[in-house]
This record gives C-alpha cells, sequence and structure tokens, in this order.
C-alpha cells in the first residue's frame, strides 16, 4: 500500500462534500501526513546520545547540516525511511564553559519554536549531575519556556553498581541493580525537580527499556507529530500502546480541523449538517488506513 491509495480511500468517504471543503481536509490529510518532526537531543559528551538515537530509530543517523549562526557545534540530522522522515538536532551547551551561557540561552529560545521534543541523555552511573544540573537551572529553567518538551533519559543503567550483577541471559538488571536504578532515578527527580515518569532509564547498548522510551516519547509528543515519529522508530521498539495512541492522535487531529471548519469557515446550512454527519467516519476511515501512510 502506499500514500495515494490511503488519500483516495479517505477522499472516498467525502465524495458527497463540495469539492472545495473536500480538498481542505485532503490537504490537511497530506499535511499530516508529511510532517516532518523535529526532536533536541541533549547532554553532556559520553552520556551516550548517538547509541541512544541508533537503539530507537530504525534508520541511518547522517548530518545534514550545521544549525544557527552563533555555534558550530549544533548539528542537524536527517533520518529517513520510506517516505517519512524526521529531524534530530544535537544541543550543544551541557558540560562546557559557564562563560557561554548567555549564547546557548538565547540559541535555546531560538530551536524551541521547532522542537517537538527534547531528549536530555544522562550517563546513568555519574555519581553527580553537577554540570547538567547546573545548565538546566540556569539556562533552561531561565529561559522561561520549554522545560516541559524536556524527558530525562537516564542511559547506560546497565554500569550501575554491582554493574557485574547484570543479568546478561535476560538482558535485565539484577534486583540490587535495579533498587540503585530507582534510587538514581529520585536523585535526577531530586535534582532537577522533575516528574519521575518524565525519567527513564535505559540501556541503550543493550536495547533495555527502549519500548518503555519510546511510549513515553509517543506520549508527551504534541499530537501532530506522533504518528511521524513512530514510522521511524525500528519495529522492536514499537509497543500496541504507542501504536494505538500514535493512531488515535492522526484522527484526533483530522476531527480538530473538521471541528475548525464547520466553526471558522462560512458554509451553508446543508453543508455543515452534512459535514458533521460525516465527520466520524472520516476519522474511523483515518485510523484504518493509518498504516498505509506509518506502517
Amino acid at each position: 500500500m502506499n500514500d495515494e491509495s490511503g488519500i483516495d480511500i479517505v477522499r472516498s468517504c467525502l465524495d458527497i462534500l463540495p469539492k472545495s471543503v473536500s480538498d481542505k481536509i485532503i490537504d490537511k490529510l497530506k499535511h499530516s501526513v508529511n510532517y516532518e518532526p523535529v526532536i533536541g537531543v541533549m547532554g553532556k559528551t559520553g552520556a551516550g546520545k548517538s547509541s541512544l538515537c541508533n537503539a530507537i530509530f530504525r534508520s541511518n543517523i547522517c548530518d545534514v547540516s550545521d544549525v544557527g549562526a552563533c555555534t558550530r557545534e549544533v548539528k542537524r540530522m536527517k533520518l529517513t525511511f520510506g517516505k517519512r522522515s524526521l529531524i534530530l538536532i544535537d544541543i550543544p551547551g551541557v558540560g562546557e564553559s559557564q562563560e557561554r551561557d548567555d549564547e546557548y540561552r538565547q540559541l535555546y529560545r531560538s530551536l524551541l519554536p521547532d522542537l517537538d521534543i527534547v531528549l536530555w541523555v544522562l550517563k546513568g552511573d555519574d555519581r553527580a549531575f553537577s554540570s547538567d544540573e547546573y545548565f538546566y537551572h540556569h539556562v533552561i529553567k531561565t529561559s522561561q519556556e520549554g522545560d516541559n518538551k524536556i524527558i530525562f533519559v537516564l542511559n547506560q543503567i546497565d554500569k550501575i553498581e554491582p554493574y557485574r550483577e547484570w543479568d546478561t541471559e535476560n538482558n535485565c538488571p539484577s534486583l540490587s541493580q535495579l533498587q540503585n536504578i530507582k534510587e538514581k532515578q529520585a536523585y535526577v527527580e531530586k535534582c532537577f525537580d522533575f516528574p519521575r515518569n518524565h525519567i527513564v532509564a535505559v540501556s541503550a547498548n543493550d536495547k533495555y527499556n527502549i519500548d518503555l522510551l519510546v511510549e513515553e516519547i509517543i506520549r508527551c509528543l504534541p499530537k501532530h507529530a506522533k504518528s511521524n515519529v513512530i514510522a521511524q522508530v525500528d519495529p522492536k521498539n514499537r509497543t500496541g500502546q504507542a501504536v494505538t495512541e500514535s493512531k488515535e492522535a492522526f484522527g484526533d487531529e483530522l476531527g480538530n480541523f473538521i471541528d475548525n471548519l464547520l466553526d471558522v469557515i462560512p458554509l451553508p446550512s446543508p453543508v455543515k449538517t452534512v459535514l458533521k454527519a460525516s465527520k466520524s467516519k472520516v476519522i474511523s476511515t483515518a485510523k484504518k488506513v493509518w498504516g498505509f501512510f506509518f506502517g
């Protein structure tokens, strides 16, 4: 199946509407299908940002260009699988000179409107997160926006003591490790004054808990970005919950657009009546053909 087949199936539900109205709905559908999400990735050197991204997604990561004029370290990378793509932006600043805080604060403010979500990667076996903590409180928090887009990822938890007890056969931490991981998550929660459910513990190298991280990413993403992100996720990391939430959001976006047409555009009463009656069928059909676009 392909994009055009899915679009034609949805279009068939709109035949009863004036062409000008059905065209607007199809244009919105195409825009949703072709949306290119932007994910920011933060964390100091050695936290495992690259290995984490490679563990999550199924396509090769390639540099596209530098972003912004004030710093050469910001990297923009494009992931493509089939017709869908997303952008990863490696955001610098953590663990660097505090003398550049103003520069990074300005950079973050300029980048934030274009970011759908930010993954802040922490090294699990670090005894303290002083540089991350400083950057969060003195740069991110003082920008007065954007911390609601952040998910903290506690990476390399396989190295948390007693690291020799990592269960290689079942690819999971021992009970002793698990207790220390929970304590480390609590420590992160305290350091950053951040909700525990936005702090996900993973091991990118061992592919441990990547599926749970994907669920959290999909949950936190805006509705218009969920499907296009899940399309780039390695199928092994897709859970039923993440896929279902993405499908529901895809239908909701189209439904909200139809509601907006009804509220904003001066349509004749008979057209409004038909559009209202067709709305649920259009949404359910869009969900049924979701796999044509993102499967």
